[in-house]
């Protein structure tokens, strides 16, 4: 039973037709100061994974309705300037265009970040856990 539900939930991800799409952009959801993120896009969803110079990022947006300019999701992570002992953030963006047209995107997220003495190499020192707030920027293709 518990086999059926699991290929059946496979099958809707992966049967919805969907595309993908590049990005470059600075802040969380782009792995840090400047990084790309690639992603799997459907009609009113974007799971993406990003690497940037200082850091790694995965997430996912949504949008409520049909190629709405506002999108919300969640991004999880490591960068190395301001939480090299991750992150995870509650994010908001506004596409220009559009969700599911190219152009600018910016936004801005809520979360926590953790950090420690000794940087990403490293575990040294305590680590201490804020909470953050995000800016990002970017232009999806």
């Amino acid at each position: 039973m518990k086999t059926s539900i699991i290929a059946l939930s496979l099958v809707s991800l992966f049967s919805s037709a969907g595309e993908y799409e590049a990005a470059v952009g600075l802040g969380h959801q782009y792995g840090g100061i400047l990084g790309a993120q690639f992603s799997y896009k459907t009609e009113s969803s974007k799971y993406y994974g990003a690497l940037g110079l200082v850091g790694v990022s995965a997430g996912f947006q949504t949008t409520f309705s049909k190629n709405s300019r506002h999108a919300y999701g969640l991004v999880f992570g490591r960068e190395e300037l301001q939480s090299e002992d991750g992150f995870l953030f509650a994010t908001y963006d506004y596409h220009f265009n559009g969700f599911s047209n190219n152009g600018f995107v910016i936004g801005t997220g809520l979360g926590v970040t953790r950090e420690d003495a000794g940087g990403f190499y490293s575990d040294t020192g305590n680590t201490e856990t804020s909470t953050s707030l995000t800016l990002n920027i970017g232009y999806k293709f």
